[in-house]
């Protein structure tokens, strides 16, 4: 499936594409003939933006009218003809409308059945992948129109999400990642340049922006170390390179903001990108 990623395709960790969840019956035109699906966080959707009335929105300069998110589910409502869907990925709220026939027999006097979940095994406070078409009405609200709605059966599903949602976004923010060949000539004169300037390639052939001896220690120890998807806690960091923890951090930080590192299930846990 194509995620508007230079044409590569994303799969595995359940984030995989379900065949027929891209069309909707109530699409336009200009939607039915865009095709992609792209990951997001729920923070792009609400900055998302129109060109002009009735166009699709836009992402990164992009256009988008299929996405998937995910997020955990804050409240469930359930309508005759819908089901309203309030979620919270950590950078933002929304709600996604799901709507169904009268021929489903939904039951309107309880938003929740009898196990706390909603017809689709969706249960509030657990998290939930949505599958939807970005669409607006009038005064510039945003409606998501929602296809498929499921619950997450793997934690790793959720990261796995992020990390996708942040390389599609990097690629149309940044370029597409330099290829091993293409940058062997420039590589080679910024890793000779950088190491006075404690800065080096990145691995993938990409010049290091110069940063304190500690912070390449620290980035250096992160790419090479053997880990979990998790990362490496500050403590250990600080333990396996005899440093005070407080340098680490503050390290961390150095890298966090110069795009090389990100934390992970807390503020002191980091991995590489």
């Amino acid at each position: 499936m194509d995620y508007g990623y230079g044409g590569a395709s994303f799969g595995g960790g359940g984030g995989g594409f379900v065949p027929g969840e891209t069309t909707s019956p109530s699409g336009g035109r200009s939607e039915a003939n865009n095709t992609t699906l792209r990951p997001v966080t729920i923070k792009q959707i609400l900055d998302a933006t129109q060109p002009f009335p009735e166009a699709n929105y836009t992402i990164d300069g992009q256009d988008v009218s299929s996405i998937v998110f995910v997020g955990q589910v804050r409240n469930i409502s359930t309508q005759a003809t819908n089901v309203t869907y309030k979620l919270d990925d950590g950078t933002g709220e929304i709600e996604a409308k799901q709507w169904v026939t009268p021929s489903e027999d939904m039951d309107t006097t309880d938003d929740l059945g009898k196990e706390g979940k909603d017809r689709n095994g969706v249960d509030v406070n657990g998290y939930a992948k949505v599958f939807a078409r970005l669409k607006s009405l009038m005064g510039d609200r945003k409606v998501l129109n929602a296809h498929c709605v499921r619950p997450l059966t793997d934690i790793n599903e959720l990261h796995f999400h992020f990390l996708e949602s942040a390389a599609v976004h990097l690629f149309h923010t940044r370029g597409p990642p330099p290829s091993a060949g293409g940058a062997g000539g420039t590589g080679a004169g910024a890793g000779a340049g950088g190491d006075a300037a404690m800065g080096g390639l990145d691995g993938t052939g990409g010049a290091l922006p110069a940063m304190t001896p500690v912070a390449k220690r620290v980035f250096n120890l992160l790419k090479t170390e053997p880990q979990t998807n998790e990362g490496l806690h500050a403590q250990l960091i600080a333990a396996k390179l005899s440093l005070p923890p407080s340098d680490v951090v503050g390290a961390a930080h150095e890298l966090i903001n110069a795009g090389l590192i990100f934390s992970t299930i807390d503020d002191d846990t980091y991995s590489v990108w």
